[in-house]
């Protein structure tokens, strides 16, 4: 699934995301899962029709080894089994009942729940993956721990969605904020000051936006993002859990038509915090 880019932005703050009882965290995940509940908006672009034609979650199903036991964490409309019941037995959660009740195929083995509260024991899938859905969770270290608590032992994790790694870069959930250039400023800055602390001083920001546009605003893709994923923390997050990165790649850096843009961008890429700088990433971790 293609996701817009916008650069710039405030609006977000960082969070200590291991608390898990932030009253206006749970506040901001009562009214997502009722969004995602009741707006069929968001639901009619994920259908499995779709994802017959993405060759995205096409690879990030290829890391699976067939006859595996695999979990599809926030599986939505659980589009991704037409690429995960031939690789085999097939479980998916989600959150919402609103995308779990437009499941087009009979049979499959669904649950509601939380991805940053799974409801299983540990290590007892053989693989565990997550495609567009880090970016919706309000704790994912949460959520990451648990996609590494419930795989076994030499088992995988495939993460499959968009990153905005550049400090300049912003999820569609910021988007109405972007017009002004003090926010930019700001929100650029913060970034910046939060990635460098992170790669210095080993604590990882985890940025999350609080009022999401989605909330607010009419809904285009990626307006209910929250966590503005950076790729260098969650491969370092992975890593601290125990897990070894097997593969990664990026399908766009999005360098943009500008040469001067584009040299700038390039420079940037150099650098190990926006080494996956791009659009949609895929990582594959093994425990």
């Amino acid at each position: 699934m293609h996701h817009e880019r916008a650069n710039g932005g405030a609006g977000a703050a960082p969070h200590d995301l291991h608390e898990t009882t932030n009253p206006s965290l749970l506040r901001l995940k009562g009214r997502l899962r009722e969004f995602w509940n009741t707006e069929s908006v968001y639901w009619e672009p994920l259908t499995e029709e779709v994802a017959a034609n993405s060759t995205h979650r096409a690879k990030a199903a290829s890391f699976i080894p067939e006859g595996s036991r695999i979990l599809d964490v926030a599986c939505g409309s659980a589009a991704n089994s037409l690429w995960l019941l031939p690789r085999g037995k097939y479980f998916g959660t989600d959150i919402s009942q609103g995308g779990l009740q437009r499941v087009q195929r009979a049979g499959l083995r669904l649950t509601c729940a939380d991805a940053e509260e799974l409801p299983f024991v540990s290590g007892c899938f053989d693989a565990v993956i997550a495609t567009y859905a880090l970016e919706h969770s309000l704790n994912p270290v949460r959520m990451l721990h648990e996609m590494h608590r419930v795989v076994r032992p030499g088992g995988r994790i495939v993460l499959l969605g968009p990153t905005w790694d550049l400090p300049f870069w912003f999820p569609n959930a910021l988007r109405s904020k972007a017009n002004s250039h003090f926010w930019r400023f700001a929100y650029t800055s913060k970034r910046l000051i939060g990635q460098i602390g992170g790669y210095f001083l080993g604590r990882s920001p985890f940025l999350v936006i609080e009022e999401p546009d989605a909330l607010m605003q009419p809904f285009i893709c990626d307006s209910d993002a929250v966590y503005v994923v950076w790729s260098y923390e969650v491969i370092r997050q992975m890593k601290r859990c125990g897990c070894r990165l097997i593969h990664c790649e990026v399908d766009d850096h999005l360098l943009g038509s500008s040469p001067p843009v584009r040299t700038f961008k390039k420079l940037l890429m150099l650098l190990p915090l926006y080494r996956y700088a791009g659009s949609t990433l895929l990582m594959v971790f093994e425990r």
